[in-house]
């Protein structure tokens, strides 16, 4: 009897955490428009290296995080990190922090993942995995999807951490939040990689 109960909560908890992770997918690739506010801490081994607020927009596969020194811009087309302390702008195909800062990037990586995936339920849903390079990820999201937190141990020992204070989600959201006018940063040195 006991484990026949064991077995139907154990059962149970597997149903509950792969329904919470279509959902959450699901969510997050329908999703058009959202915007997060947040902190990105970067520590080594326990001491604060970085530590900056941020913003980010989020439209129709377009997207604009602003940190204090930084952003970073996609227009649909390409990538652009704007440094304005340097003058210097990069422009690429690709930008690695959009990986794992964007919920609708992570909700694509896991959707290629799941067997790799590992969720609890405590208080909030823990989703984990390790990517191709070898880097882990630990994110908290609540019943609702919205996620609180971001860890990215990178192998080197730095861990990565966004702390997200505010999630608004279907906002009608400017589109020249995304446009790159090159005539807004004269002096400023392209470097297109």
């Amino acid at each position: 009897m006991i484990q026949n109960i064991l077995i139907f909560i154990i059962c149970s908890n597997v149903y509950i955490a792969q329904d919470f992770i279509d959902r959450f997918i699901y969510h997050y690739s329908n999703l058009d428009t959202y915007s997060l506010e947040f902190d990105y801490v970067t520590k080594n081994q326990g001491e604060i290296v970085y530590n900056q607020k941020g913003s980010l927009f989020f439209s129709k596969g377009k997207f604009r995080i602003a940190l204090t020194d930084l952003t970073f811009l996609y227009d649909g087309e390409n990538h652009y990190t704007i440094v304005p302390e340097n003058k210097e702008i990069n422009i690429s195909s690709e930008n690695e922090i959009a990986n794992y800062i964007l919920p609708s990037k992570i909700a694509f990586t896991i959707s290629k993942i799941r067997n790799k995936i590992k969720i609890k339920k405590n208080n909030v849903f823990e989703i984990s995995y390790i990517d191709e390079s070898g880097n882990g990820y630990l994110i908290l999201t609540k019943d609702d999807f919205s996620i609180t937190r971001i860890d990215q141990s990178i192998n080197d020992g730095y861990i990565n951490s966004i702390i997200f204070d505010k999630t608004v989600y279907n906002e009608k959201i400017d589109d020249n939040l995304f446009y790159f006018d090159e005539k807004n940063y004269e002096g400023y040195y392209l470097n297109r990689l």
